[in-house]
């Protein structure tokens, strides 16, 4: 909460506007206006070389959606672009109609980047850097202190909040770095390679607090080198060269199995063993008619191998009926 009383009506409804109706954490609120990321004929060149040429992509409210690529392929460019830290040199991104881009390179409020290179500031605690972002947003000092502690602990690592940046590892860089980009409840989630220094557990961690943050209502787009981020995702564009060479639409939440929301941390053994031999044994009074002993039934010709086919993304495409 505050330390100073507001005196105005004014200040007292931006503060209600800033930690919510009911004093809940801004990463805890859904989208008040959730809206589709637009990227519409984009080009943007640096010198003499094209990163990004005619770039049509829409990343829908609500989904996570995995963008891949080889290196250099224009995946951060794209991103940067997309969140409006980036002037296009042709073509427009927008978000509820508006463009992204503000003329300063800052971000709009509600986009919110985990960045490859983390982007914290080492002279500040791991708490610091993810408090400071919420201040930033209009987060009481108090309230805003409170809330970064409780975003560390959803990655694992309260304990470090007190810890120069400086002193922490890779991995534990790069969970601050999500802790500082989910804490502030943005509409437009932008992660750039967020789980390339995490062991496996960490990772489907992660991937579930993303889910989260979709469930909110929020953009979530992923930039990925890693073919089971892909397969977490509900949609995937996929860059080569700064050109779109795959986009597979996310489903809409509404249209999307409900399980699915759950996949990356619910654990293989929650099905029982005992299910995948149910086929095995008979049980009285199951209604079947059980086989004839002397006329044992023919097997089944073996199936004709599928062709092969070359396809240059197939590392990073869902096999059908995957969620």
């Amino acid at each position: 909460m505050s330390t100073t009383e507001p005196t105005t009506p004014e200040q007292k409804n931006a503060e209600q506007e800033t930690e919510g109706a009911s004093g809940s954490p801004l990463a805890e609120q859904p989208v008040a206006a959730p809206a589709d990321l637009v990227v519409t004929g984009v080009t943007h060149d640096a010198g003499r070389r094209t990163l990004l040429a005619d770039v049509e992509v829409r990343f829908p409210a609500g989904s996570m959606t995995a963008l891949s690529g080889p290196s250099g392929s224009g995946k951060t460019t794209l991103l940067s672009v997309a969140g409006g830290l980036l002037r296009p040199t042709a073509g427009s991104a927008t978000h509820g109609a508006e463009p992204t881009w503000t003329g300063t390179g800052d971000p709009r409020p509600d986009v919110a980047f985990v960045l490859q290179v983390y982007g914290l500031v080492p002279v500040l605690s791991a708490a610091e850097n993810v408090s400071v972002a919420l201040r930033a947003r209009g987060v009481a000092p108090e309230a805003a202190d409170e809330q970064a502690l409780a975003a560390l602990a959803r990655f694992g690592i309260a304990d470090l909040g007190a810890r120069q940046v400086e002193e922490l590892s890779g991995g534990q860089m790069q969970r601050v770095a999500l802790a500082r980009g989910l804490a502030v409840g943005a509409a437009v989630l932008l992660a750039d390679e967020p789980t390339s220094e995490l062991d496996e557990t960490n990772r489907g961690h992660v991937l579930a607090e993303l889910r989260r943050e979709a469930d909110r209502g929020a953009v979530v787009v992923v930039a990925t080198h890693d073919p089971a981020v892909v397969e977490a995702c509900d949609g995937h564009v996929a860059l080569d060269d700064g050109r779109v060479v795959l986009d597979e639409a996310a489903e809409a939440p509404q249209d999307r199995p409900t399980q699915d929301t759950s996949a990356t941390d619910t654990p293989a053994t929650d099905t029982p063993a005992t299910d995948t031999s149910a086929t095995d044994t008979d049980e009285a009074g199951s209604g079947e008619v059980p086989p004839v002993e002397d006329a044992p039934a023919p097997e089944a010709p073996a199936a004709a191998a599928e062709p092969e086919t070359e396809d240059d993304h197939a590392a990073f495409r869902r096999p059908p009926g995957a969620p």
